[in-house]
């Protein structure tokens, strides 16, 4: 499939985005930061990237279990490798082998594999009633107790609509419907007031609905309607900011649309690095110029660290090729 830069600058924006807020939340103990910034950037980073993710997935000829087989087996790969790094290299967890519970930034990978089986269902569904059907899901499945960070299923719900969004919309034209000029000044006005609020209003929206992986009975002992009412209030704000994001995007080739090119590895080497950076110390006394060289350093490494596993995945298929050749 043709590549189409505007995806590709998206899909780069938005990495450096998740790098910067996860420099800030690693960073947050160190250097006294609030937690603003990763609330705001929370309504849109994962949303968008879902979306595009299936925007794609609904157009592609590639049979679902290939694409299903993928991605259990990178999963099963790097949740490995980053188990036995955390374990006997930084030293930051006892050595256990645990698939169910992904590490850090790896609960994407998982989120993802569901999505694709159920896409099994999208494509069999009207959307009239997919659309609704998986907002009610993601409202209603913080009712359930036990649900969490396990095979990711919370996340997985509670990121299920904007997935829903990107598949049908080609099929309801919702890119070209929101770029219009009327909606792209609304929805960044909106955005704008929605970003005043976080900055005066610290209650408002918690960073455990923000995440999505816990339970109403986690987020509020005391009463669980609130936090489900937060959780409709997070999903008209997400909708809002992410369509302002998507209208701010360029169309134009860039260094961007490189990186864009890339975010899958960046996004699951960028943990890495940055948790051995905050393990090790290595961090300037100095907040704004130690945050800012924390960012360049990750952005940089999980750049290089990208074009090694492209290069070695190009010599380990020319092997496969020359034996089988």
């Amino acid at each position: 499939m043709k590549r189409i830069a505007y995806f590709d600058n998206a899909k780069g924006v938005l990495i450096l985005f998740i790098i910067l807020a996860h420099v800030l939340s690693l960073c947050s103990k160190y250097y006294s930061y609030s937690d603003d910034f990763f609330k705001f950037a929370s309504l849109f980073m994962l949303q968008c990237f879902f979306f595009i993710s299936a925007y794609f997935s609904a157009k592609s000829k590639k049979p679902k279990y290939k694409k299903i087989l993928s991605l259990l087996k990178t999963y099963l790969l790097w949740q490995t490798l980053i188990t036995i790094y955390y374990a006997f290299i930084l030293e930051i967890i006892d050595f256990n082998l645990n698939y169910l519970i992904p590490r850090y930034t790896l609960w994407f990978l998982i989120t993802m594999i569901f999505y694709n089986i159920f896409e099994f269902v999208l494509e069999k569904i009207n959307y009239k009633i997919m659309i609704p059907l998986s907002i009610v899901i993601g409202l209603i499945v913080g009712f359930i107790p036990w649900i969490g960070s396990t095979l990711s299923l919370s996340r997985t719900f509670v990121f299920f609509p904007f997935y829903v969004f990107g598949y049908y919309a080609k099929e309801l034209k919702i890119l070209e419907k929101i770029k219009t000029k009327k909606i792209k000044t609304l929805t960044i006005i909106l955005s704008i007031i929605i970003l005043l609020v976080i900055l005066n209003c610290s209650n408002i929206l918690s960073i455990k609905i923000l995440k999505g992986k816990y339970s109403y009975y986690d987020i509020d002992t005391i009463s669980i309607i609130i936090p489900f009412l937060e959780r409709g209030l997070f999903y008209i704000a997400s909708i809002i900011v992410s369509i302002a994001f998507l209208n701010l995007i360029p169309k134009g080739h860039s260094f961007i649309t490189v990186i864009g090119r890339n975010t899958l590895y960046i996004y699951l080497t960028q943990g890495m690095i940055l948790k051995t950076f905050i393990t090790e110390k290595i961090l300037l006394d100095n907040r704004i110029l130690g945050t800012l060289l924390l960012f360049i350093c990750a952005c940089i490494l999980t750049f290089l660290g990208t074009k090694a596993i492209k290069e070695f995945k190009k010599l380990k298929n020319y092997k496969l090729e020359v034996i089988n050749g």
